[in-house]
């Protein structure tokens, strides 16, 4: 099954898009040459809108016969970079229903269905272009076909048929490569309509009008299939979207998003292709940018826009977006087998969920697996995403010791009684106070001496108290700390 797509009067409407208000006048767009008088020019008009043809004129009329029988035509030069903006924008359009189309002209194209689902067929009903315009669809079993019935308005919505094309007048065939003298022979032959032509024998027309006309018999009669040339999807998938007016609340960034999503599914499809990270980007009303990743636990293609909605729900941004932008990292569609030997998540997408969730709540960056910092510097670790390789080896983790110790949250600061060295005689002053009975140390502890802001050193003793075996620690020149308590079972 196919269909096509077709934007009525699109260099019309490219020739107006800084004058909307003009749309309801006459109008008509041709190629003038400068210095020309306008009302001498025999050249024919390359386009007319809605209004101008109930006067009576239409495409192909000389200027100068398309004023005598409209004096208030509004001649306009086309703007063949608009032209290719609306083209770009029905592609868009066109790729959330599919990556398989073709480019059949400049305001046509042609889409195989044949993979599409039952609910993407259903929404050709409901695109539509952002700055207007009617955008005709109609339902082929053969890409030609469709591209002929998509130009008669009576079609539009409905599934193209040898049946139906029957009672169209012949002039429908001026749509169709060649057309031009055969046509005038047809309607000298008295043919009023499409079933007239397609009574007649293909052999005999070839015979007397050429092998173009032979053609036509085979597209009417369904009979003509061919090969779609495809259309070549752009090779960056990034895209932005200035959106009209500047957004505070989630809820249209996700349509926006959504909006993004659409074409972006049908280039992945077209490369068998899947996303392995999303980049989302946005610019806000005061000139900042923000980014947020989001990692997938696994490559896909479907379901993208809830982990967006997550973010999204518990985003807070400290101005208004006036801009998105979305990105992607793609890899390679993975479809493995569960491995009865080793533990794997059994809902990826819900886990992913989770981990956006906690950003939301706990802040950016600060959700991972810890690891300790390369600087070995107690107490100190690094954040790792669950989805990269650890850095840091069995062997670089310290052994635990026999007895565990109790760390304090913040450590105590104490005041200590030493002897030259240092040496802890006592600790004067805390919740555990007393005299050292015996202790071990000191032991000296430093790192990042590299870096001047950053470097530390500190002096350790495993002290015995009254109350306990303690940790204590000296950070010159004058700083004195209980580390924790070390607890026997």
């Amino acid at each position: 099954m196919f269909a096509a797509l077709h934007l009525v009067d699109l260099p019309v409407l490219a020739a107006l898009t800084a004058r909307p208000e003009a749309w309801r006048l006459p109008c008509g767009v041709l190629s003038l040459v400068e210095g020309a008088v306008v009302e001498k020019v025999k050249l024919p008009l390359l386009a007319v809108n809605a209004a101008a043809r109930r006067t009576g004129i239409d495409a192909g009329w000389p200027l100068n016969r398309a004023l005598v029988r409209c004096p208030g035509l509004e001649v306009l030069a086309p703007c063949a970079e608009q032209e290719l903006a609306l083209l770009a924008e029905m592609l868009e359009q066109a790729e959330t229903l599919t990556p398989d189309l073709e480019v059949a002209g400049p305001d046509t194209l042609v889409l195989d269905l044949s993979r599409a689902t039952a609910r993407q067929t259903g929404r050709l009903d409901w695109l539509e272009m952002s700055g207007g315009g009617e955008l005709r669809h109609v339902l082929a079993e053969t890409p030609d076909l469709a591209c002929l019935g998509v130009q008669v308005e009576e079609l539009h919505g409905r599934k193209v048929t040898v049946e139906a094309l029957k009672p169209l007048p012949v002039e429908c065939l001026r749509c169709l490569p060649g057309a031009g003298e055969a046509l005038a022979v047809l309607e000298d032959w008295g043919l009023s309509c499409l079933g007239d032509f397609m009574g007649l024998p293909r052999q005999a027309l070839m015979e007397r009008l050429g092998p173009e006309v032979g053609e036509w018999h085979d597209i009417l009669h369904g009979r003509k299939q061919r090969w779609l040339r495809l259309h070549r999807v752009p090779e960056q998938l990034g895209q932005e979207l200035d959106l009209e007016y500047p957004v505070v609340e989630w809820e249209p960034l996700v349509f926006a998003f959504q909006r993004l999503l659409g074409p972006l599914g049908g280039r992945l499809q077209a490369r068998h292709q899947a996303v392995r990270a999303l980049r989302l980007r946005f610019l806000l009303e005061d000139g900042a940018e923000k980014v947020r990743e989001l990692r997938l636990p696994e490559p896909r293609c479907e379901a993208l826009l809830d982990p967006i909605q997550v973010l999204l729900e518990n985003l807070k941004l400290p101005a208004a977006v006036v801009r998105i932008g979305l990105d992607v990292e793609t890899a390679e569609p993975e479809a493995t087998q569960r491995d009865a030997f080793r533990r794997q998540l059994p809902r990826p997408q819900q886990w992913q969920e989770t981990l956006a969730r906690l950003e939301a709540l706990l802040g950016h960056d600060r959700v991972g697996i810890p690891e300790p910092s390369r600087d070995h510097r107690e107490e100190h670790f690094c954040l790792r995403h669950p989805d990269q390789p650890s850095l840091v080896e069995d062997s670089e983790v310290a052994p635990a010791g026999s007895v565990p110790l109790r760390r304090f949250r913040p450590p105590h600061e104490v005041h200590v009684a030493f002897a030259p060295g240092p040496r802890p005689l006592a600790v004067l002053s805390g919740l555990h106070r007393g005299e050292i009975l015996d202790c071990r140390g000191p032991f000296l502890r430093s790192g990042q001496w590299w870096d001047e802001g950053a470097s530390w050193r500190q002096l350790e003793w495993d002290i015995q108290l009254g109350s306990g075996l303690f940790r204590l620690a000296h950070l010159p020149p004058e700083r004195w700390q209980l580390h924790g308590c070390y607890r026997r079972s």
